[in-house]
């Protein structure tokens, strides 16, 4: 069997290497990505970006097809379901500096964290620089190691919480939703979700599971634990993610440049969503702020 670049098997048979589906909040990856332990942590990555960088765009993902890399006669990492490609219109082959610095340092702390076992393509020099582009770099059992770590430590490890639960878990998607924190799963919480689940482009299936935790990690981040609070003069991936959540979720009034940095145009617009929120109208991204965005 031929491999593609990265040396995992590749071939127009995807049931010969156990391609899946893969759908990441309201992204659908057409073809799909290799099940098992790349599936883990290219899920992971894709969650994770959602979340922490840009909102994955529903139409403009891509995952296995079983092709040469372009302008060459090696198979592409697409062909062994081991590469990803993310809101591809917006951050076209060839092209550099379509992320902030922000957005670049996030994507990095998140390579990190499956253990540098993903390279993604906005690391390559031009004429390959391939920013949308994100694939497995390692063999299978540094892949399975990284795997493990995630589903040991990382947000797949948590336990689906959901309507008639009690206990801790319960009471973090409490904190990160901005209800009563109670412990108990109750009707106000399963709102509550469903209602997050929605903004998200989530299934409003009021369940909280992996795709759910990931995206309350995102929101709140990591659930239940508070982001920092954002006001003017503020920058880092905060506020590239406040940037990104405004404008996807208030599209009506929130045109904001995604560059990391609090300032007027930014705190104009946490103002408007304090207001009709029934908030205290001061432009600080501080807890309350952070709970009605993830889900009030």
């Amino acid at each position: 069997m031929a491999t593609s670049q990265n040396g995992w098997p590749a071939t127009e048979d995807r049931g010969e290497i156990g391609i899946c589906a893969l759908s990441v909040n309201n992204a659908q990856f057409p073809g799909g990505v290799k099940d098992g332990d790349v599936r883990t942590v290219l899920e992971y990555v894709a969650n994770q970006f959602h979340a922490r960088v840009e909102p994955l765009d529903a139409d403009a993902c891509w995952g296995y097809y079983y092709r040469p890399i372009r302008g060459s006669q090696t198979v592409s990492n697409h062909a062994s379901g081991t590469a990803l490609d993310f809101n591809a219109p917006h951050h076209p082959q060839g092209k550099q500096g379509t992320f902030t610095p922000a957005q670049v340092a996030e994507i990095r702390k998140i390579l990190d964290e499956v253990g540098g076992v993903v390279t993604w393509g906005g690391e390559w020099d031009l004429p390959t620089t391939d920013e949308m582009h994100f694939e497995i770099s390692g063999d299978d059992k540094a892949v399975a190691e990284a795997a493990a770590r995630l589903k040991s430590g990382g947000s797949e490890s948590r336990p689906t919480v959901q309507n008639g639960d009690k206990g801790d878990q319960v009471k973090a998607v409490q904190r990160a939703v901005g209800v009563t924190e109670d412990g108990v799963f109750g009707g106000e919480t399963l709102a509550a979700v469903k209602k997050f689940q929605q903004r998200h482009g989530l299934a409003a299936d009021g369940v909280v599971g992996p795709a759910t935790w990931a995206a309350l990690d995102g929101a709140g981040g990591p659930a239940g634990v508070a982001r920092a609070t954002l006001d003017a003069g503020s920058s880092g991936a905060d506020v590239t993610y406040l940037q990104n959540l405004l404008n996807k979720l208030y599209p009506a009034y929130s045109k904001l440049a995604v560059d990391g940095q609090y300032g007027p145009a930014t705190a104009a617009v946490v103002r408007e969503f304090q207001k009709r929120a029934g908030l205290a109208v001061d432009g600080v991204v501080g807890p309350q702020t952070w709970a009605k965005l993830a889900g009030g």
